[in-house]
């Protein structure tokens, strides 16, 4: 009930948007000079451009993030995340409900805002918010002009405040078609030929774009094509976008399609597993219930009244299971949705009817084969005492606990896979220092104060160096830009990188390494035009010394290149997840006020906190102090992994937990089945190892032959999983054969109190009946 609950919340989302059938996302995929990019956003003209150039086209919607805002309203300040400015269509788009404000108004005046009804409640309380005004960044006034349902935890965005784009419009309405920065949305008349209106898209694209190929990159579109380059936007449904993005970038967070398949296969094993376990443990029992079947028969019974009988009784289990696991279910959904990071919820009562139609199913078909079998029995062997135990009958039983080992080994395969993986992550070299490096936030409210702040926190002993910067080596903002080597315009050498403004102690403070040359210096002035570039860029740049390396960026107008030195190269380093490989990376002098990046040495981390938090206090009045340490942020890349992870590791343990169950009642009966040859055995003379051995040798041969299968199956899937990540270490054989062993350990102890309790047994009551 779990698994289908988390499997059913992963893809419900965006689904509950009103005609969410007929909204698509615009997104962009190509290659530019060998190096392939994809990405969800688009430029500012293409929304507009569509809906009135497309017929099938009927609305558009820009979105453009702006990540964290600083609120004030009376004495209240909030450091307020999930701020995103949208064009007025917001409402009519996404049909979000308004609960306050005049539908089709609210953002079509200039600084004026819509927030969630919590946002809301929290700033304004009771009060009515329509009309209120509010300081954002300490740099502007806006009015809050509606209030909106909270928007569900499944959706691809959970915006908190929502601006008017209209406020921004003469620096975010850029018409240039090569400029990638807004998230656009179009919705579809309900007849639309989509793969139609992709093909206009793209027809109006180029043609757009003609005028600035010729200008940027000195070509025009049919020569940038014959260069092996090209581009391509494609319509991607709003459902698709959580499970189906490939990368593509977006508001909040993604998963994949591969896990809702992966935990849909665990929830299906489970209850396999738990069906072989009753198959077994009835067939197996059979004895028990074979004069009972032969008296039926003597008084008339027929098989058809038998068998229903006795699917009958496997059904009201199953039933009865049901409702115990549903129960169980609704009690810990809210450690689970803690747990997975989610925000599901399961009624009991409106489950009832999945559990009745799961049980007539589920005991169906897990009753069916022992019906059968124990209905066939003859009348005559039975009440004769002729009849041949379960045990010997056990050719389908040893097939069935060869396929649960066969599971079981394959869910520990998988665990111990993305444990490795994860641990492979937190333990490789990335190039930078990522240990011992506070990060204070939302420094441009400081304003001028930035340098006095920095000063004050180098006073401390504890502090080795400070850096200001938009630009962390984990998720922050990111900015790429098209330059060219030698600083000349060339079709054939232009490459897009990531263009990141640092200081002069940007490399100190992130322990970045140098391979040549140097990094900026504050005595150097004319280091405000030279860079600093990884290797990837000095590869792609074909940069091999720096004595006349020179690297040409568009000017601000885009009318000629400015080129800039090349004074140091720094070794590659990991700033973007290992899902995705190291790509050419260009640093220029400008040190930001966003992040202020402080390295720390061994010293009182908690007096550097303190200290920094009183300073703060002092310089920024009322506004809230913000940190965090570059290493958890690192581990934020990695949540949704680590946390599949757990979840993975849970549910297999289940799986193998329900697995060893089945197998301790069967050992159970074997035991009961072999006491009399044990009792023979042992006053023959066998010692206890000979009699343990002789209890466990057919078990330790299916878990090998399971463990043989497994192996075969986990290598294919474990490396079709890896494939996701860019860097991932070697397939180790030494998983496979540690998950072998633990099926292995698992299932002998498992079975070892039984086989025990036989093999020490008195023969003499073993034997006193004979």
């Amino acid at each position: 009930m779990l698994i289908v609950t988390y499997v059913q919340y992963e893809l419900s989302y965006d689904r509950h948007f009103p005609n969410h059938e007929n909204i698509y996302r615009v997104v962009i995929e190509g290659s530019f000079n060998g190096r392939d990019f994809t990405g969800s956003q688009s430029p500012a003209p293409t929304g507009a451009t569509f809906r009135d150039q497309i017929p099938g086209v009927e609305e558009r919607l820009r979105l453009r993030n702006t990540g964290n805002w600083i609120v004030k309203y009376n004495d209240k300040v909030f450091n307020e995340n999930r701020f995103v400015f949208a064009d007025e269509t917001f409402f009519e788009v996404f049909r979000v409900p308004l609960l306050k404000g005049v539908p089709g108004e609210v953002l079509t005046k200039k600084n004026h805002l819509a927030m969630s009804a919590t946002t809301a409640s929290k700033y304004f309380g009771d009060e009515d918010p329509i009309g209120k005004t509010v300081r954002l960044d300490n740099d502007s006034d806006w009015v809050v002009a509606g209030v909106y349902e909270d928007i569900p935890s499944n959706s691809h965005f959970r915006f908190n405040v929502i601006l008017s784009f209209i406020t921004r419009e003469s620096d975010y309405n850029n018409q240039q078609w090569l400029n990638q920065n807004y998230d656009t949305y179009l919705v579809m008349q309900p007849n639309a030929n989509v793969e139609q209106v992709q093909k206009q898209m793209n027809e109006i694209a180029i043609e757009k774009m003609g005028a600035e190929f010729k200008q940027y990159l000195d070509m025009t579109f049919e020569q940038f094509e014959a260069a092996g380059n090209r581009f391509h936007y494609f319509l991607q449904p709003i459902a698709d976008i959580h499970l189906l993005s490939d990368g593509y970038g977006g508001f909040e967070p993604e998963s994949d399609i591969t896990y809702v398949y992966i935990f849909s296969a665990i929830a299906v094993f489970i209850l396999v597993i738990a069906c072989i376990n009753f198959m077994n443990l009835s067939t197996a029992r059979s004895a028990n219930r074979a004069k009972e079947v032969g008296v039926r028969k003597v008084l008339g019974s027929v098989k058809g009244q038998l068998v229903t009988q006795f699917i009958s009784e496997s059904v009201l289990i199953t039933f009865i299971s049901g409702l115990i696991g549903l129960g169980l279910a609704v009690l810990l959904l809210p450690f689970f949705n803690n747990f997975a990071g989610r925000e599901m919820s399961l009624d009991f009562v409106a489950n009832l009817p999945l559990v009745f139609a799961g049980s007539v199913v589920v005991g169906f078909l897990a009753g069916l084969y022992p019906a059968f079998f124990l209905s066939a029995f003859s009348p005559v062997k039975v009440l004769k005492g002729n009849l041949s135990m379960g045990m010997k009958s056990g050719g389908l039983r040893k097939a069935l606990v060869t396929f649960q080992f066969f599971i079981s080994i394959l869910l520990i395969i998988g665990t111990f896979s993305i444990l490795n993986q994860l641990q492979y992550i937190q333990n490789k070299k990335l190039g930078f220092e990522k240990e011992k490096v506070l990060l204070v936030h939302n420094t441009y409210l400081l304003g001028d104060g930035v340098e006095a702040y920095k000063n004050e926190l180098l006073a401390n002993a504890n502090v080795e160096a400070v850096s200001s910067t938009w630009y962390l080596p984990t998720s922050s903002n990111r900015s790429s830009t098209v330059f060219f080597p030698d600083g000349i315009i060339d079709q054939d050498r232009g490459q897009v990188s990531q263009n990141w403004y640092v200081d002069h102690n940007y490399q100190k403070v992130f322990g970045l390494e140098l391979v040549k040359g140097r990094f900026f210096d504050r005595d150097i002035p004319t280091d405000s035009t030279a860079m600093v570039i990884n290797e990837k860029a000095a590869e792609i740049y074909g940069i091999k010394d720096l004595e006349n390396a020179v690297i040409g960026d568009f000017n601000d107008d885009g009318s000629a290149l400015d080129r800039y030195k090349v004074i140091g190269i720094v070794k590659d380093f990991h700033f973007e997840s290992l899902k995705t490989e190291i790509g050419p990376l260009v640093m220029r002098l400008n040190g930001q006020n966003g992040y202020l990046g402080v390295r720390l040495n061994a010293g009182n981390f908690q007096q550097v906190i303190s200290d920094a938090r009183s300073a703060w206090d002092q310089m920024a009045t009322d506004q809230p102090f913000e940190y965090s340490f570059l290493d958890d942020r690192f581990g934020n890349m990695y949540e949704t992994e680590s946390r599949l992870g757990d979840i993975f590791t849970s549910f297999a343990v289940l799986a193998v937990l329900i697995a060893c169950l089945g197998l301790f009642g069967l050992a159970a009966f074997t035991a009961q089945q072999k006491t009399k040859e044990v009792g023979i055995r042992k006053v023959l003379g066998a010692t206890l190892p000979q009699l343990m051995y002789l209890m466990s040798k057919e078990v330790t041969v299916l878990i090998l032959i399971s463990f043989v299968v497994a192996s075969a199956v986990g290598w294919y899937g474990v490396d079709l999983w890896m494939q996701s990540f860019a860097y991932r270490p070697p397939i180790s054989v030494s998983v496979f054969l540690l998950a072998g062993a633990c099926a292995l350990v698992i299932a002998l102890l498992t079975m070892s109190y039984q086989s025990i309790k036989v093999a020490t047994g008195n023969p003499v009551r073993a034997l006193r009946n004979e």
